[in-house]
């Protein structure tokens, strides 16, 4: 809808470039209100025309009506977008635990399998880094014949056994942990 003016010859009435202030002033309207509408003001006119105030009221109730809906189905969409927010967060923790029941699962089934399957057998005396052919014979006189050994003995018990000092074992120790 536009507003209509007198045509220049005075035969009738044309399209309009926008409504005049009087105009909207007229219709209890600011000017700064119906421009936020989007309704266009022709501040050279100086013409008011009753129908173009009725006009220029329906026009203004119809803008304000499309802007209340436009906002209610913003509000709508912006409920569903949280919702779906909401429900792929779920989903997303729901997909966390069933990963970390099938990794508990598997840790579960590795530990029954190295209970099944014997080990790698423990690695000699003589692999560790200061532990020769004499040294390692030392520890086997002591019953001490493989890495795991050494590991579970007693320092004390060993050190007066092999005539090797408590530090000395408690470096070969930690060596050999490393293996």
């Amino acid at each position: 809808m536009q507003a209509h003016v007198h045509k220049e010859d005075d035969s009738g009435y044309r399209s309009g470039r926008g409504y005049s202030l009087s105009e909207v002033e007229k219709s209890g309207l600011r000017v700064s209100q119906v421009r936020n509408l989007g309704i266009f003001i022709d501040s050279r006119r100086r013409t008011l025309h009753e129908f173009n105030v009725q006009q220029l009221k329906a026009l203004v109730e119809e803008r304000q009506n499309q802007l209340r809906e436009e906002a209610e189905k913003a509000r709508e969409e912006e409920l569903e977008r949280r919702e779906e927010k909401v429900s792929r967060k779920k989903a997303r923790k729901e997909e966390e635990k069933k990963k970390a029941k099938k990794e508990e699962k598997k840790k579960i089934e590795k530990v029954e399998v190295k209970k099944e399957k014997p080990g790698k057998p423990s690695p000699d005396l003589t692999e560790i880094k200061g532990v020769g052919k004499k040294r390692a014979e030392a520890f086997n006189k002591a019953g001490i014949f493989t890495v795991d050994d050494l590991i579970a003995a007693d320092t004390g018990n060993l050190a007066r056994e092999t005539q090797f000092t408590e530090d000395y074992i408690e470096t070969l120790k930690e060596r050999a942990k490393t293996l």
